[in-house]
């Protein structure tokens, strides 16, 4: 008899090294324990377990119990002599073993007629897995193989024993055959892909390693043509940007002007397209490209191809991109003064004058007008921007051209519309009220209203047939002169009449609107005594105006902070900005925009009106840092310091 000694932190812990060593179960274990310590931070423990020697333990088992004995995979039993115990298999979890047809579990006493069955959990025949996903734009195929080998297993042999716990051993492995190309390719083909598939990728899948969604065939993408570019080397846009200086601040002097062009110079570059191709996806479909889009230059005035990709200019001049056509638009330059010895001027391109426009003068262009000096008691007229590089003086000033025209029409017939339309109201008000009674017409009503509240409808309607008699508005004019002025209003009989000159305003103004083109700008140094239309913005560079009528469609700036708008009317449709308004006498001056706009002053004297559509103030002390608009609520706000 033998004593070992196992070690452990617990006692549970000896006896289960003690099992394991020697194939026992643990109440086949007799021991005596040797040491117990609970320590805060460390624990342990020792047994001594006494060994039978196996040979005695054989000879004794031989002699009384019966014993199990496992040799070349299968299980011998021998019955016990009397007095002896059976002999008895312990069963692990992983081999199924049956004792005359009933399942073993843990243990089971067996003698030498038991009809013992294990099974071992293996599956019936090596496996081989390929998968062929592909993502959603069909360009991209990919692969994954997975092979699954067979254990064949047998029972580990074991010596004569009364109880004998069954282990498994491997006997052998069966792999499945790796998939060979050819396999490979027709499972590809299986999947409906047939193109692109990798060489290179397609070679690694001849092992039996695992692959995972490794790329096996990849589609063309398709390239489309690119579309032809042209490239211009001036600006299209006709959209002058102001200069800043190094210290941000706005150069208004720079409002552009002509971006002149020497004879030669090149103006546009087509760049033709990169021609792409189909593409096919990994099912073999072919994808058509788009093909790209063909830009034809068209060319104008003043302009050549130099070939067929490069056009270039004629002559000095300014270029422009109108109507998908390039052309260089003359220069005309005076290097005097516009006096009677030039005569007037009038030309298509763009004028510069290098002097002043003398009195009684005439400057038209259809383009734009840069004058060097003064414009004295003249008229100076473009459709495009005008700058005076100095003052204005007992001059009219329309930049613009016909738009200026265009837009004081509408102003009027807008105008004249919603007055009508209030009128209209007023005339169902007095009738559902009986104001004057069964007997009187519609007509005989609308007269006493046009001589009463609404008495600026028929100097409307004057105003515009002294200012807007064409041929045009002949149709609108007769019906101002047989409706609304003088004895017109008794002749109506219905007020569907009246209906009838609301709905020809409206198509006139609809049509106007479309005549409208690019908003244009007006530059002064100083104007005095002088009318400046503009059907965009005016700037006033210098030192400001004196008892002038300013009007812009957009915007009236000046420029600098003590800059003086001293009488007059200065109207804009959006934004007036200004230094100094009024005068210490209290000069009469009027600042007006419309419903949505603003009105910024540094300093205003009394006797200034700042008007927000038809809402008014008028100052009666100096103040500064004057901010005017119209809040939310529809009020009239004016943010102010008292100077």
């Amino acid at each position: 008899m033998e004593r070992e000694v196992f070690n452990g932190s617990t006692i549970d812990e000896c006896i289960e090294k003690a099992c394991n060593k020697y194939n026992v179960l643990k109440e086949d274990i007799k021991y005596e324990v040797i040491e117990v310590k609970n320590g805060i931070f460390k624990k342990k423990a020792s047994i001594a377990v006494e060994i039978v020697d196996k040979s005695e333990n054989k000879e004794s088992e031989n002699k009384k119990d019966g014993t199990i004995q496992i040799l070349d995979g299968k299980i011998v039993v021998k019955d016990p002599v009397e007095g002896g115990k059976s002999a008895t298999i312990v069963v692990p979890k992983n081999i199924g073993v049956k004792v005359n047809d009933k399942d073993v579990k843990d243990s089971s006493e067996v003698c030498s007629s038991s009809n013992i069955e294990v099974v071992f959990q293996e599956i019936e025949k090596p496996e081989r897995r390929i998968n062929i996903s592909t993502s959603p734009d069909k360009m991209n195929a990919y692969i994954s193989i997975s092979y699954i080998n067979k254990k064949v297993y047998k029972l580990k042999d074991a010596e004569s024993s009364n109880k004998v716990v069954l282990e498994s051993e491997v006997l052998r492995v069966e792999k499945p055959p790796v998939y060979t190309q050819a396999e490979i390719l027709d499972a590809l083909k299986a999947s409906g892909v047939t193109y692109g598939i990798l060489e290179e990728n397609l070679s690694k899948c001849n092992s039996d390693k695992e692959i995972v969604d490794m790329l096996i065939a990849q589609g063309m993408k398709v390239e489309n043509d690119e579309d032809d570019e042209v490239e211009f080397k001036f600006d299209v846009r006709g959209n002058n940007k102001f200069q800043e200086n190094e210290n941000g601040k706005i150069d208004f002097k720079s409002i552009g002007f002509v971006n002149a062009v020497d004879e030669g110079s090149v103006l546009a570059i087509r760049h033709i397209g990169k021609e792409g191709h189909n593409g096919k996806d990994i099912f073999g479909n072919e994808i058509k490209k788009k093909n790209g889009k063909e830009i034809k230059i068209n060319i104008g005035e003043g302009c050549e191809f130099k070939d067929e990709n490069t056009v270039v200019s004629t002559r000095k001049g300014e270029p422009i991109y109108s109507g998908n056509k390039i052309s260089v638009i003359a220069i005309h330059e005076v290097n005097s003064d516009v006096d009677l010895k030039t005569g007037n001027i009038k030309f298509v391109g763009d004028v510069f004058i290098h002097g002043s426009v003398s009195e009684s003068m005439k400057v038209e262009s259809e383009h734009n007008v840069k004058i060097d000096q003064n414009v004295q008691n003249a008229i100076v007229s473009a459709s495009g921007n005008i700058f005076i590089e100095k003052n204005a003086i007992f001059s009219n000033v329309y930049g613009g051209g016909e738009d200026v025209f265009v837009l004081k029409q509408l102003e009027f017939l807008n105008t004249i519309d919603v007055n009508i339309k209030n009128l209209l109201e007023a005339v169902e008000q007095v009738k559902h009220y009986n104001m004057h009674g069964k007997a009187s017409t519609d007509g005989q009503i609308l007269k006493v209203l046009l001589e009463g509240k609404f008495r600026l409808v028929p100097r409307l309607c004057e105003k515009f047939i002294d200012i807007c008699d064409r041929e045009e508005n002949s149709d609108i004019i007769s019906l101002f002169k047989a409706r609304l002025i003088g004895m017109g209003p008794l002749s109506i009989e219905s007020l569907d009449e009246l209906t009838q000159v609301t709905s020809l305003c409206e198509d006139r103004v609809s049509n106007l609107k479309s005549m409208l083109s690019v908003p244009v700008d007006v530059s002064v140094g100083y104007c005095q005594n002088s009318k400046i239309e503009s059907s965009g913005n005016i700037f006033i560079t210098g030192k400001g105006e004196y008892i002038s009528d300013l009007t812009a469609k957009n915007n009236v700036i000046f420029t600098n902070d003590n800059s003086i708008a001293r009488g007059g009317v200065i109207k804009a449709g959006n934004e007036v900005k200004c230094g100094v308004v009024g005068s210490i006498g209290g000069v009469s001056t009027k600042v007006q925009v419309e419903k949505h706009g603003n009105i910024y002053a540094e300093i205003a004297y009394q006797n200034t009106i700042f008007a927000i559509g038809n809402k008014e103030y008028v100052v009666e002390n100096p103040c500064k840092g004057i901010h005017v608009y119209v809040n939310k609520d529809d009020e009239l706000i004016v943010d102010k310091l008292l100077l």
